[in-house]
């Protein structure tokens, strides 16, 4: 019996599950985990779990597995900067250009790009979060990058440990990034941070005044 990778959408299976899978008894997936052919581990109650890469690797050592599941996910190229100056510059325009002359090399599967303009510390950009939406539906291969901080400028590893959560990986195309765009960009993110606490403050300060004007009013 030949199991479709598709069909794989639990992150943890009991021997029970995966002799349902095969068609064979619960000792015989149990004999497996004994001769290390599956690996397995125990949890806290000493029940033997194995986690779904490892159930993939056990199908692929048995040629059981059919791989059905890439024709429904996509590479994505993503680029960002930071201001429409930039944009307007051509610096988005470049950055894709790049970054797909190289995922060309990579065999792509249904490549499709996504631009925006947008601070790194902004954690709203709607391209961005339409990107984790699909990769939270199982449907990203594959995300392709100029610079790790095109993604986020803090929480990185957030973004990795998702993506790794759902077979999903994160290609950097390069690791060296223009050093004065890098400043410009940094300059940018911290005066948007500094405008962004200065309205916030001044709405504090004026929601404080009108609250005692008000209590003045009513004593």
């Amino acid at each position: 019996m030949q199991i479709y990778y598709s069909t794989l959408t639990k992150n943890i299976y009991q021997p029970k599950d995966i002799a349902n899978m095969l068609g064979c008894s619960v000792r015989t997936v149990q004999n497996y985990c004994n001769n290390n052919l599956l690996k397995s581990y125990r949890n806290a109650k000493n029940r033997r779990l194995i986690d779904k890469q490892d159930l993939i690797n056990f199908l692929k050592s048995l040629d059981l597995l059919i791989d059905d599941y890439q024709n429904n996910k996509s590479d994505i190229i993503y680029a960002r900067v930071s201001t429409h100056k930039q944009a307007k510059s051509g610096d988005l325009d470049r950055q894709i250009e790049k970054i797909s002359s190289f995922a060309i090399t990579q065999n792509p599967i249904n490549l499709k790009i996504y631009k925006e303009i947008g601070s790194g510390l902004n954690d709203n950009r709607p391209k961005l979060l339409e990107i984790i939406n699909l990769i939270l539906q199982n449907k990203v291969n594959r995300i392709f990058i100029m610079y790790k901080d095109r993604l986020t400028r803090f929480g990185f590893n957030y973004l990795q440990t998702i993506c790794n959560a759902h077979n999903t990986q994160i290609v950097i195309v390069s690791s060296e990034e223009n050093e004065k765009s890098l400043q410009e960009e940094l300059a940018e993110d911290i005066i948007s941070i500094i405008h962004s606490f200065s309205g916030k403050l001044y709405g504090m300060r004026k929601s404080i005044k009108h609250s005692l004007e008000q209590e003045f009013k009513d004593n």
